[in-house]
């Protein structure tokens, strides 16, 4: 069963972006939230049996989880759930891997931070240039637990600079892409099991999670052409797993 539509992929190559219907159930998901608390408790809990107090209080703070397949196998058989591999066909081609994916959980409010406008190919330029990114609601995501924000049409922008800019009490660290006008924004509020699809080039940001007892829990594969190349060095970037073969789940 088709769940992109060609209405979803006219609006991606005119805005750069697409948000789902509910494609994934409660009992799809909750592996999933189960698996993102798993891994947060036992970084902590090992920072704890060190004895490495500072490192346990910064863990407390840090809910995302770069290459999540390699901390969960439920993640890695996740990454190739169907929604995904349609986007993959329609948008990149026949064949794709699995770039990039990582667990984004905001924990409430006293934990929680904004992220700032960035394109995700500026944190590393590729060749080809661009690539999808898969924004999944695992549970909620709203303007009270942080959800992202989007600028539609910014693809067309191209990629950006980013500069650098250190962490801080209100900011999480990172790079920042430079532009001076943010009125197109818009937020992406989805309930859980929507996915936001969107170009690599896309500028988004997250707000701070202000609510007191939810975490806003997101997981967000990327996916691209195979052995996709780092321009700066012409050597193989990313994940590189294999997700798609000839049109085929791998």
């Amino acid at each position: 069963m088709n769940q992109i539509s060609d209405k979803d992929i006219d609006q991606f190559h005119e805005l750069g972006y697409f948000v789902t219907g509910v494609v994934f159930t409660d009992d799809e998901l909750r592996p999933m939230r189960e698996e993102f608390d798993r891994v947060y408790a036992e970084h902590v809990a090992a920072a704890e049996a060190r004895g490495d107090a500072a490192e346990a209080d910064r863990l407390r703070g840090q809910r995302a989880y770069g290459q999540f397949h390699t901390h969960s196998d439920v993640a890695a058989a996740f990454a190739r759930k169907p929604v995904y591999m349609e986007a993959c066909r329609k948008l990149i081609g026949g064949d794709a891997d699995l770039y990039y994916n990582q667990a984004a959980v905001k924990p409430p409010a006293g934990h929680s931070k904004t992220f700032a406008w960035h394109q995700d190919s500026g944190y590393q330029r590729t060749e080809p240039l661009t690539y999808i990114t898969c924004w999944t609601a695992i549970g909620d995501s709203d303007l009270d637990n942080g959800c992202i924000w989007i600028i539609p049409g910014s693809p067309s922008w191209g990629l950006l600079e980013h500069l650098p800019e250190e962490e801080t009490a209100e900011s999480y660290g990172g790079l920042t892409a430079q532009f001076s006008d943010d009125s197109g924004q818009v937020p992406v509020e989805m309930k859980a099991g929507q996915v936001a699809i969107f170009s690599s080039l896309m500028l988004h940001k997250s707000g701070p999670n202000l609510s007191r007892d939810r975490a806003r829990y997101g997981y967000v594969p990327q996916y691209h052409v195979p052995n996709a190349i780092a321009a700066d060095s012409g050597k193989p970037w990313g994940d590189l797993v294999p997700v798609l073969r000839d049109g085929n789940r791998v």
